[in-house]
């Protein structure tokens, strides 16, 4: 699972009303840092030389803007760059849900699994049974021929007793 963020919470009311009084300039500014903390999920280095050719204006312009934003608590200067707090709060919520998803995930693959496993056991077990009930007809089967077979030896002696018996008969 991808851990980019491919979209960002965007909300209108909050935004509307937290750049109400900045100018265009200031605006586009602040959300072309604001993307670039989602994008690298870390603090934007103090490059202003990069950042100001990155926002498409120059670099004194960038610093004006760049001041009023942390006076105006937009921004705050950590020792790794600029930071804003609700993008560091929107990463962790973003990566407490991609935990919680792997786990579901994860949870959903050994469940899958298991079903799986038990699927192919009672179908080996199917087979096993299948195979032992087939052996029993088998046998009894064989003891039923067996039984047949001893029944005619019994009638064919008993046969001939009664055969032989009427043979002497006849010569009396």
């Amino acid at each position: 699972m991808s851990t980019k963020m491919p979209w960002i919470r965007f909300y209108l009311d909050d935004w509307t009303s937290g750049t109400g009084g900045m100018t265009p300039e200031q605006r586009g500014i602040y959300i072309m840092l604001l993307i670039r903390m989602y994008d690298k999920k870390s603090p934007v280095k103090e490059d202003f030389k990069t950042l100001a050719r990155i926002c498409n204006c120059t670099q004194k312009k960038f610093t004006t803007v760049v001041d009023y934003l942390i006076k105006n608590d937009k921004l705050i200067q950590t020792d790794e760059g600029l930071w804003n707090l609700r993008v560091e709060e929107e990463l962790k919520d973003f990566t407490d849900k991609q935990e919680h998803i792997s786990q579901v995930r994860s949870e959903a693959g050994k469940k899958g699994v298991q079903a799986k496993m038990l699927k192919k056991q009672f179908a080996n077990d199917f087979v096993e049974a299948n195979d032992k009930q087939n052996d029993f007809l088998l046998q009894a089967n064989d003891k039923q021929n067996q039984a047949i077979q001893n029944q005619n030896q019994i009638y064919k002696k008993t046969n001939t007793i009664v055969l032989s018996k009427k043979k002497m008969l006849q010569k009396i």
